[in-house]
């Protein structure tokens, strides 16, 4: 008896002696990714899918636990999982190639790693475009004990963006021209729309065209829908009058900001991609993509109240609905106006008669989306200002809970980095170098690394760090709030900084989808473990892929056309003039860009016509002068020199006209007017084909 009570005893202290960590629970999930068809505008499209959802699966731990997830892929393409926002081993942070073996068609992948921080994150693909596509869900880490802010119920709002087209087609679709989906979007910056706006407006255009800055595109791309957890309206029922509702909102999107605004009143932000913050009330809140806020707000009273995500180009919005009954909706936000002012800044309507806004809404559940919108357009009120700090709900006012500042000991080593794009070509960069032409920054363990980060573009960028938190340094000094994705808007600068506490590689890039698989990037390296080589960072280079465009002019008096492929620096070229008969030009050349500015050529000029005849060897620079007038100077091989000017005038959403005009005195002028992205009519007047009319197709 004594021998079993003393072999228990022991068993007992062995039990309490074993480490924690071999004790804590391990979470296991276990899904697939593959495709499935969809249906949210009357239109069934194969998307790509997480545990046969979209989003996928929310995945739950808490601190202390050992997250375990397989994903096994049945698509017929490479997939990958990228933890967003989580500290992690390397190997599992979910980049295909640098950090994590990619998924192959067929195959599983284990991650598995220790929950270490409580918060807001997701999970998304790290592959191609497949994030637009569908590889997206929430990840919610509880804390040990419990929230610093408690709350009755705790709700998943994943934010995202749907298009219809395969997002490889909206690719090129960007490529072939800067403001493709500005139709679709309604935001074409016409000449006529400009004049209509007045002199501010006018003014406005002619200054940026000087410096030769385009109109400013609150968004790129042109999309069918918005979602809240996969639906237009998501509605959460099981919530009560009084109760004090946590939303954990994600924004998920690929290239979409979203504006929130809430029909119960105030919301307060208590969370900022994940960590906690000092609570802060705000009427509204803008999320850039890849932020998470964690918002409190109150049920005050019976009926459904509406959390409503407006995209920030004011083209559409997602609703999520609290509660049941009468619904009562969020203020309704102004479409911004890109002719005037600030152009970051939405302004808000607010209704200071529930009832009347409630029946105002009723109204509006019986319409079609887009005549929805109309409708409020029409329905708004005049514009009411924003304050001029509306930034400051993003970092002035965000505060960390305790002290966020690194040792002092060594001064912070600064890394200056422009945000530059060309939206002609759309190559989004760093330092106007895409991520293939300067891929890493080299960093050493232990120091401070402070980036300041300078947007040149009239675009908004959201930054993103993997496997790191950084602070952003506002005006809360020592309280300054950790990170791991920040808003840089058009034309300002934002200045962060983190402590370089890990080894290997992490990527550092935009968060838009566009602009990071078009070179805006790069891989922060260790310097002392960087395991990243030239033939490993290859397959991340996907700002090198070719994209190939065409046009043909099918004229009354002759026919015209260009084929072209082109990736970030490059570009082949072939035009062609024909007569229908005998005359004849064609121009082969290589193109090589310096700047968004800047290109030189070489190429060949074949030619039979009543000017000229006969073959020539071309040199010349192409060069953007100010009010986008293109000047072509070029030399041939006959030691004859020529100077071209051209340039093209967006005259009503429809109508252009382009001219062109060279010291040999040959001219050309085109008016065309869109009866779709691909097919145009044209009126054109040439110096040799005289006047004709027809089309021109697009592909």
């Amino acid at each position: 008896m004594l021998t079993l009570l003393l072999k228990l005893v022991t068993g007992v202290l062995i039990l309490l002696s074993v480490n924690t960590s071999v004790l804590a629970r391990v979470v296991e999930y276990d899904l697939d990714i593959n495709y499935q068809a969809v249906n949210f505008t009357g239109e069934t499209v194969q998307a790509m899918t997480v545990g046969g959802t979209l989003p996928g699966p929310t995945i739950e731990a808490t601190v202390g636990d050992t997250l375990r997830v397989t994903f096994t892929n049945y698509m017929k393409v490479r997939s990958s999982i990228h933890w967003h926002g989580i500290l992690l081993p390397h190997d599992q942070d979910g980049v295909p190639f640098l950090n994590t073996t990619p998924i192959d068609p067929g195959t599983s992948f284990t991650f598995e790693f220790p929950i270490t921080h409580h918060g807001t994150y997701w999970y998304h693909s790290h592959t191609g475009l497949q994030e637009q596509r569908g590889v997206y869900g929430a990840l919610v880490f509880h804390p040990e004990d419990q929230e610093r802010v408690e709350a009755d119920q705790d709700l998943v709002v994943v934010l995202s963006d749907w298009t219809n087209e395969k997002p490889k087609r909206v690719m090129h679709s960007l490529k072939k021209s800067d403001d493709y989906y500005a139709y679709k979007k309604g935001n074409v910056q016409s000449w006529l729309k400009v004049v209509q706006h007045g002199p501010e407006a006018i003014a406005n255009r002619l200054s940026s065209a000087w410096t030769r800055m385009g109109p400013m595109d609150i968004s790129d791309v042109g999309y069918d829908a918005f979602l809240a957890n996969g639906q237009h309206q998501h509605e959460f029922t099981k919530v009560a009058r009084g109760d004090r509702v946590r939303l954990r909102v994600i924004n998920a999107a690929a290239s979409s900001y979203f504006y929130l605004t809430y029909g119960g009143g105030d919301m307060t932000i208590v969370a900022a991609d994940g960590v906690d913050v000092e609570p802060i009330r705000v009427d509204k809140q803008r999320i850039a993509v890849a932020e998470t806020f964690d918002l409190i707000v109150t049920i005050p009273d019976e009926g459904a109240f509406e959390l409503r995500a407006s995209s920030q180009d004011g083209t559409g919005f997602a609703s999520v609905l609290l509660g049941e009954g009468k619904r009562v909706a969020a203020a309704l936000l102004e479409p911004p106006n890109p002719f005037l002012t600030d152009h970051s800044m939405h302004g808000v309507v607010t209704h200071t008669n529930h009832m009347e806004h409630m029946e105002h809404m009723e109204h509006m559940e019986h319409m079609e989306h887009m005549e929805h919108m109309e409708h409020m357009e029409h329905k708004m009120m005049s514009p009411h200002s924003m304050p001029n700090g509306e930034n400051m709900i993003e970092y002035e006012r965000l505060r960390a809970i305790k002290p966020t500042a690194y040792p002092s000991d060594t001064p912070p080593r600064e890394i200056f980095l422009a945000l530059t794009g060309d939206m002609e070509r759309y190559a989004w960069s760093f330092n106007d170098r895409v991520l293939s032409e300067e891929s890493q920054i080299p960093i050493r363990r232990g120091e401070t690394v402070r980036f300041i980060l300078q947007n040149n573009t009239m675009m908004h960028h959201p930054i993103h760090l993997h496997g790191h938190f950084f602070r952003v340094l506002n005006n809360q000094g020592d309280y300054s709030p950790l990170k791991h994705t920040v808003n840089v808007p058009p034309m300002e600068s934002v200045t962060i900084e983190f402590l370089a506490n890990e080894d290997k590689d992490w990527m550092f890039h935009c968060h838009n989808l566009y602009h990071m698989k078009s070179g805006m990037g790069r891989i922060i390296s260790y310097e002392e473990s960087s395991i990243a080589t030239p033939d490993l960072l290859r397959p991340l280079f996907a700002d090198r892929g070719w994209f190939y465009f065409s046009d043909i002019g099918l004229q009354s008096n002759f026919t015209y056309g260009e084929l072209r492929a082109e990736n970030t620096r490059n570009a082949w070229s072939i035009e062609y003039d024909w007569d229908y008969v005998s005359a004849y030009e064609a121009e082969l050349s290589y193109e090589r860009y310096i700047s968004r500015f800047l290109q030189y050529y070489v190429g060949a000029e074949l030619a039979k016509d009543e000017r000229e005849d006969g073959n020539v060897g071309l040199l010349g620079i192409n060069y953007l002068l100010p009010l986008f007038i293109e000047a072509d100077l070029r030399i041939d091989s006959q030691g004859h020199s020529r100077l071209g000017l051209g340039s093209g005038l967006q005259l009503t959403d429809r109508t252009a006209f382009d001219w062109e005009i060279n010291t040999d005195s040959e001219y050309r002028m085109i008016l065309s007017y869109e009866l779709s992205k691909r097919v145009l009519f044209t009126l054109n007047h040439d110096d040799e084909y005289d006047w004709g009319a027809g089309i021109e197709l697009r592909f």
